[in-house]
């Protein structure tokens, strides 16, 4: 018998991933999961624990696959605090038990912090090591994101940073482009930085999701004292909109939209500047600038976004790969094959 419980939490359960990792990611944070229950998808919140101690926290997200089946998938999570085979076993003893509650074929894992070799062989007796071909999906993480260390002054950051970007920052700044920080009536600015995110996602070929999904997240930022946005104007006119939100030690970039006109006044990157600089203000050790193009080139649309976050210096991270959990190997094995022929009709 299992030494560990897992206890699911309700809306108002304190689900606090920070306190075993202060570099926990934001999507495992229960404001993220917040948002996806808005548009309609089921939420679970799970505290692992082994008599006073908690081992770990996994917030679930519930997504359609086919006729009434789902999948599971716990986005940069679960956040533990060992990889012991004793607490892996037991965890995908429960997460059997949850797939026949929720009709899943699978759960998807994304564990954090990401194992080491050693443990990815433990992890391997209990979870299968997903196929590259699924890894493509707007509802899964990137495996590779690149990040700042933000423990620097000012001035030292602006030092490190590349020659060009120096230069293009200043040329913003002399051309008369302002920045603001906004961190009230998110409403406010909606219609143009869903606008500026249209813009940007045709210019760089890549999809965004439902308007209701972007609305949703701005009409709940009122309540998260952590996030802003930086708005950078030429002449009353909206050029550029970071979305920011500050999660224990990491501050995220989590949306932008820039605007295809007076591109050569490099307002992007004043706003990015601003964005980082305000960051390291209120307390952030970690700038993420999100999703990045690897050496693999698995995600291949990103190659203007990855040079441009690479301007500002800094280093990759790397996550681990995804692991499934399986309840049901023949809808799995569709689910693969599906995915494994749309890979081969992309090329």
């Amino acid at each position: 018998m299992s030494n560990f419980v897992f206890k699911e939490l309700s809306a108002g359960g304190q689900f606090d991933p920070l306190a075993l990792n202060p570099s926990a990611p934001f999507t495992q944070a229960q404001f993220y999961g917040q948002w996806q229950e808005a548009l309609g998808r089921k939420v679970r919140r799970l505290v692992v624990s082994r008599g006073s101690e908690v081992v770990a926290y996994l917030q679930v997200i519930k997504y359609p696959l086919i006729r009434d089946w789902h999948y599971l998938y716990a986005p940069y999570g679960p956040v533990m605090k060992n990889y012991e085979p004793e607490l892996l076993e037991a965890l995908a003893e429960y997460l059997c038990s949850l797939c026949e509650v929720e009709k899943a074929v699978f759960v998807r894992l994304d564990f954090t912090p990401a194992p080491e070799a050693e443990t990815r062989k433990n992890l391997g007796k209990y979870f299968s090591p997903a196929s590259l071909a699924t890894y493509h999906s707007a509802y899964f993480q990137p495996r590779t994101e690149w990040f700042l260390d933000l423990n620097k002054t000012s001035d030292e950051m602006l030092r490190d940073l590349d020659k060009k970007t120096r230069y293009s920052i200043k040329q913003a700044e002399k051309a008369g482009v302002v920045t603001e920080i906004v961190d009230h009536d998110f409403n406010k600015y909606f219609p143009d930085f869903y606008r500026l995110m249209s813009e940007t996602a045709k210019r760089n070929g890549f999809q965004l999701h439902a308007k209701s999904y972007y609305e949703n997240i701005f009409a709940r930022l009122e309540n998260n004292k952590n996030a802003f946005l930086v708005v950078a104007k030429y002449q009353e006119q909206i050029l550029v909109i970071n979305l920011i939100i500050i999660f224990g030690e990491i501050a995220n970039y989590v949306f932008s939209g820039a605007s295809s006109e007076h591109r050569e006044l490099s307002a992007s990157y004043l706003a990015q500047w601003r964005s980082i600089t305000e960051s390291a203000k209120r307390g952030a050790k970690h700038y993420n600038f999100g999703g990045v193009s690897g050496d693999d080139k698995m995600y291949h649309g990103w190659q203007g976004l990855t040079l441009f976050k690479k301007k500002f210096g800094g280093y990759l991270v790397e996550h681990a790969p995804f692991y499934d959990l399986v309840a049901k190997p023949f809808w799995y094995w569709l689910y693969n094959l599906r995915k494994l022929l749309l890979s081969y009709g992309s090329k």
